[in-house]
């Protein structure tokens, strides 16, 4: 592969951080943190049954206060359940955290709920019938709602001898994870073109996973794609996404769209060469686009 042309430091400059960068990065936080607020309703919408609750005991219904009080600390626990759940997401999908949830906790959080429901129905005076029925559409409204449960990718790293599994296995979540960020900035980007060409490098990204888990002894001989490579395309195209969103700027696009064939072109090349068994010289094209990325001030 040709080693990408050097770019002049002043055609770059349009990357560097802006002013307004930081609001940008708080924007994205709170947009990956607003729907931990939805664990609210789970808080709030039981709120009557309190009254009630505080009702049957000056009453003297032992058991419609049994069952109230259950429904009560059933429906709060599913909320806090469900408070867990999506404030792991949100870490997991900014990238704070490498893998979601290993218990599901949002599948936890609606059957919960599902009791909390059916407890107020029958302290109501519904029937056994008719709470399972509650029951049954207030799952499926939770999951309508709340969404399921994020999975994480499947890593199955083979067995070779002389290679440290949990250490791949490591270098292939945090890769992931930045493949993740790529997806997320493509995602982001208000141009058609340059969303798809996002994706398809990611999707690359993930080809050159699964060859390393094919073969993990190939993480070693792509330790600096893993490492270096991928922070910086990850970095690079969020920081794009990021500033383009505050104005419309050709040379940046020109330059961002140069940036990606020469991403796409690597990306391409790093998995034919693991395909191939033959890696000379990528480390130098790698490390000449590793100097462009620093020089288009994320390094």
């Amino acid at each position: 592969m040709r080693p990408p042309t050097a770019v002049p430091a002043d055609s770059l400059r349009p990357y560097q951080e802006r002013p307004g960068a930081v609001a940008d990065r708080t924007l994205r936080r709170l947009r990956a943190w607003a729907p931990v607020s939805k664990a609210a309703a789970l808080f709030l919408l039981p709120f009557p049954l309190l009254i009630a609750l505080v009702a049957n005991l000056v009453g003297g219904n032992a058991t419609r206060t049994a069952f109230t009080a259950g429904a009560l600390a059933a429906l709060w626990t599913a909320g806090g359940l469900a408070l867990r759940a999506l404030a792991a997401e949100a870490r997991y999908l900014l990238g704070e955290r490498l893998d979601p949830p290993a218990v599901p906790w949002k599948l936890l959080s609606a059957a919960l709920t599902a009791v909390g429901v059916s407890l107020s129905a029958i302290a109501g005076g519904h029937t056994w019938a008719m709470a399972a029925v509650f029951a049954t559409l207030v799952v499926l409204g939770h999951l309508a709602f709340y969404g399921r449960d994020l999975r994480p990718p499947r890593i199955r790293v083979a067995d070779v001898e002389g290679i440290d599994r949990l250490a791949v296995t490591v270098q292939l979540k945090q890769a992931h994870a930045r493949l993740r960020g790529i997806v997320v900035a493509a995602a982001a980007n208000p141009v058609l073109e340059l969303r798809e060409r996002l994706t398809h490098i990611a999707e690359l990204g993930h080809g050159i996973l699964e060859e390393i888990e094919r073969d993990p002894a190939k993480a070693t001989r792509a330790r600096r794609f893993l490492n270096v490579y991928l922070d910086g395309a990850e970095r690079i195209s969020a920081e794009y996404a990021r500033t383009h969103a505050q104005a419309s700027n050709q040379e940046l696009e020109q330059n961002f769209r140069r940036l990606l064939t020469e991403m796409e072109t690597t990306f391409a090349e790093q998995r034919r060469r693991l395909a191939e068994r033959d890696l000379t010289a990528l480390d130098v094209d790698i490390e000449v686009l590793h100097a462009r990325l620093k020089g288009e001030g994320i390094g």
